[in-house]
């Protein structure tokens, strides 16, 4: 979308300068962000104070929760993610207690931060994505986590299934957190690349003093779906994750190995793009696997070799699509993977020229930014306005995102009220 186009949008979903003025004095809200990383470890869930209306909003992180998902909650998500056909029992069943497990997570974030849920807005509940195919004739996604639940457990008015709509518009259905992060980290005379290290190796660049339309974003590839999934095949299940990189750290990168990985089509691919959600990465791990095994490859060697990848991907990403202005390139790391001393070492070496830093040091902890990017996208939508941003998700035009489910009768009343305050009817004929 051009910058004429974004401000043609914005000045009728934005409030006009007087209806602003009347609604400045009572523009502070809360909303609550709830994100459920692909990597299937639990559920995230912040408390934000959102100052300003639209394009001017301003967030800030009141208190945020990290539930851990049940041992029977995981295994189900392995089973409906996986290369098998699912069951539509057990998606049903996953849809249901994915719901109940996020109602629960904003119940621990309302009693941890005691703060009552009735003066909250709204809820940005994206789900989890089980299925993500975003090439061919028709691409869908699904995801799975009853915002029905979330709203009868609550009483809060809910936004879900965010990405569906950009998809519906060609996009990718990811990055969505762009305009999200762009309100909140941009920078006049600083190139940024935001680099989320989860389930998937996600980037979001925001050029030093650019436009909205000149974000761009995409997956660089698998991140810890792949260093977790290793884990749990090499040690037949006894172990989720390689916690800090510990084993990882005690092989040696296959350079044969790495250099077959790479060759994938994947990699070579221009953006917008996006991993499916249908198995590739279990895929790629049981090749992986069963080809070490008949090299006899030591199993360590196969940890650091997945490790060396994830850095690799992502650091030739990074020179590959990204504008050729990259001096002052700062790159700010959120995620789990933040936490993977192997991973970090790897990028700071792939990455020599630029400065790497866990993105707390702009506020917003490592483990909150995807979850308060989503509070954000609600109140986003609350607001009217368009979230995502076709220049990152290669969507044909920005689009309202989510569905709304009401919360009390309460709460519904002042959403609708909220919206409607900030719509601006057309002159009667």
């Amino acid at each position: 979308m051009t910058r004429d186009a974004w401000g043609r949008a914005r000045s009728y979903l934005v409030p006009s300068a007087a209806l602003r003025y009347t609604l400045r004095p009572m523009t502070t809200r809360w909303t609550i962000g709830v994100a459920s990383g692909s990597s299937g470890d639990g559920v995230d869930a912040a408390l934000a104070e959102i100052d300003g209306v639209g394009l001017d909003v301003r967030a800030r992180v009141v208190h945020a929760t990290h539930q851990g998902y049940p041992r029977d909650v995981r295994n189900l998500i392995q089973q409906c993610t996986s290369a098998a056909p699912a069951d539509m029992k057990q998606v049903c069943l996953l849809h249901r207690l994915l719901g109940e497990v996020f109602a629960a997570g904003i119940r621990l974030l309302a009693d941890e931060s005691r703060f009552n849920l009735h003066d909250v807005q709204c809820i940005g509940c994206p789900g989890h994505a089980i299925w993500h195919e975003p090439e061919g004739r028709f691409p869908g996604t699904l995801t799975v986590g009853m915002a029905a639940v979330v709203a009868e457990r609550t009483g809060i008015t809910t936004v879900s299934d965010f990405r569906a709509r950009d998809i519906a518009a060609g996009g990718q259905g990811v990055p969505l957190t762009a305009l999200a992060d762009y309100l909140a980290f941009r920078h006049p005379t600083e190139d940024r690349l935001l680099l989320h290290l989860g389930g998937i190796a996600r980037l979001v660049h925001l050029p030093a003093g650019g436009r909205l339309n000149e974000v761009t974003g995409f997956e660089a590839g698998p991140c810890n779906l792949l260093l977790d999934s290793l884990m749990r095949h090499l040690t037949g299940g006894r172990e989720a994750y390689d916690p800090g990189g510990k084993n990882a750290v005690q092989g040696r990168c296959i350079e044969v190995l790495l250099e077959r990985w790479l060759s994938h089509p994947y990699w070579r691919r221009r953006p917008p793009k996006s991993l499916p959600r249908n198995g590739w990465v279990e895929t790629f791990v049981k090749q992986a696997v069963e080809q070490t095994r008949q090299m006899n490859w030591p199993l360590h060697d196969l940890l650091c070799t997945a490790a060396h990848l994830v850095a690799t991907g992502a650091a030739q990403a990074i020179q590959q699509f990204l504008p050729s202005r990259r001096s002052n390139l700062r790159v700010l790391l959120s995620g789990g993977g933040t936490r993977n001393g192997l991973l970090w070492h790897l990028l700071e070496q792939q990455l020599s020229q630029a400065k790497l830093e866990r993105i707390d040091c702009l506020g917003v902890s490592a483990d909150q930014r995807k979850s308060l990017a989503f509070g954000v996208l609600a109140a986003l939508t609350m607001d009217g306005v368009p979230a995502n941003v076709p220049s990152a998700t290669g969507a044909s035009s920005a689009r309202l995102l989510g569905n709304l489910t009401p919360g009390s009768p309460t709460n519904w009343a002042r959403c609708l009220s909220w919206m409607a305050s900030l719509t601006q009817l057309p002159a009667a004929a």
